[in-house]
């Protein structure tokens, strides 16, 4: 929870930090933009100016010239006159006037005194001192131009100084409408921060819960281990003797006994080995749960294993008039097991099969190799089979499923599949059931291949053999 914590404040403090980058870079894009905006304007001003500055210089030049001023020879007239030409091109042709020529009157007044400029050009080579009458045609060309530029430079300045009223005030609006932004954004991140510095709490506060939680559910489990053991042992040892002085009374190890003590002795016993039974089975169930039991695991034979359960439900084939059907291959490898879980899976397994079948039918009892290299033992008997629903409540502890009148049982505890689920898992497998009503139902034991056992005898040179066993594929 401490990383949780510090990866939001880092995100915390990159937010602010974006923030602060927005904010710097938003601001001077703006005064960027706007010293930019007048620095062009002063320019296009002072280019204007300069035109009818250079105007202004190349008439007076050209007066002086005329009138024989001695301070001004030829060369100096052509000169200013050359002068005023290089100003017009930076005009008409240069990318950074392009504002300048969209600017109303301008490129039309700069052409027409650049055509001006082109007609005066034979007579401006060719003036003397002296040669009045050409100077007032050259003054009557050009005098009109220097108004007009003068004119043009004045109303560029008052409407730059306009635009700069207007930029002004949207710069403030936009400055403003970026410090709202700026603020709203600000806060809407400190709001993110505190609900996940809240949510952060609160999953710590509710981790916390759980861990107490789990705490008291484990004292619990504990507690009702320990009770479960304390009763098995304070109610076995009286059952222990009720089922043996039931057994000697109807055995009538002590004298004759009237016939309906007999069969009185006998329901005794009988009842007393079936809650002994049931004990037995939900002390199991505790300990499976609780992860309480230890396995004594050794390497058997699997057709040790079927025969011993064969055996023990033996009994119940008579009652029911079932069969069971073996089929088990001969190349089998043997397994490492606790044999008496085992036993125990498989028998409950057959048992079911048997008390849920009808009458002169058969359950088959398969033990195969799975494809993943594991063992497979698999019981299928030919009883009314149980929807998903049935096999939901038939898992679940104390779970049982009611069938028709056709199949005659007694009812069980409803402990023996999830019994043999727990074993089956505790030994690294698993308990795969299928079933169809009508059709019947498949019970398999699946165990993993690291239980399964390959022996092998190697020769030694001297005549001996040695033995080797290998767990797993």
């Amino acid at each position: 929870m401490g990383r949780k914590l510090f990866l939001i404040f880092s995100l915390a403090l990159a937010l602010f930090a974006g923030i602060a980058v927005f904010t710097i870079t938003s601001f001077t894009s703006l005064n960027h933009h706007h010293d930019l905006e007048v620095n062009r304007a002063q320019s296009d001003i002072w280019v204007m100016a300069q035109v009818a500055l250079e105007l202004e210089r190349t008439l007076h030049t050209l007066h002086m010239y005329v009138q024989g001023d001695s301070g001004v020879t030829y060369q100096a007239a052509i000169l200013r006159y050359d002068i005023l030409w290089s100003r017009l091109p930076a005009i008409i042709k240069a990318k950074n006037s392009q504002n300048l020529r969209e600017f109303e009157n301008v490129n039309d007044t700069v052409l027409e005194l650049q055509n001006a400029l082109v007609g005066l050009d034979p007579i401006i080579e060719t003036i003397k001192p002296g040669d009045h009458e050409t100077m007032s045609y050259i003054h009557n060309k050009l005098i009109p131009f220097s108004s007009r530029l003068n004119r043009l430079a004045s109303l560029m300045v008052s409407n730059t100084n306009s635009a700069e009223e207007t930029y002004l005030l949207g710069a403030e609006n936009r400055n403003s409408t970026l410090e709202y932004s700026v603020i709203m954004i600000l806060a809407g991140a400190i709001s993110l921060v505190l609900l996940l510095v809240i949510e952060s709490l609160q999953v710590r506060k509710l981790l916390r819960q759980a861990r107490n939680a789990e705490q008291l559910a484990e004292d619990a489990s504990q507690a009702k281990s320990a009770f479960l053991a304390n009763m098995s042992h304070e109610l076995r040892t009286p059952l222990t003797g009720i089922i043996g002085f039931s057994g000697m009374m109807e055995q009538e190890t002590m004298g004759p006994l009237p016939g309906k003590y007999k069969e009185y002795a006998h329901d005794i016993e009988k009842s007393g080995k079936y809650l002994l039974d049931l004990i037995n089975d939900i002390l199991d169930l505790s300990k499976a749960e609780a992860n309480k039991i230890e396995l004594d695991a050794d390497v058997y034979e699997v057709e040790s294993i079927v025969g011993q359960a064969n055996r023990l439900v033996a009994g119940l084939l008579e009652t029911y008039t079932i069969k069971i059907e073996t089929n088990i291959p001969d190349t089998l490898p043997e397994f490492r097991i606790d044999r008496r879980r085992i036993v125990q899976c498989i028998v409950n397994l057959l048992s079911n099969a048997i008390k849920f079948s009808p009458s002169a039918t058969t359950v088959h009892l398969n033990v195969a190799l799975t494809a993943s290299g594991g063992l497979s033992i698999s019981v299928q008997d030919q009883g009314t089979g149980m929807s998903a629903q049935d096999l939901k409540i038939a898992m679940q502890p104390f779970g049982q499923v009611r069938h028709g009148p056709d199949v005659q049982h007694k009812p069980g505890t409803g402990l023996g599949l999830p019994l043999v689920k727990l074993m089956m898992e505790l030994h690294g497998g698993d308990l795969e059931m299928t079933s169809k009503p009508g059709i019947g139902t498949t019970a398999r034991l699946l165990f993993p291949a690291e239980i399964i056992v390959n022996r092998y005898t190697r020769e030694g040179g001297d005549g001996s053999a040695k033995a080797f066993i290998f767990t797993g594929r």
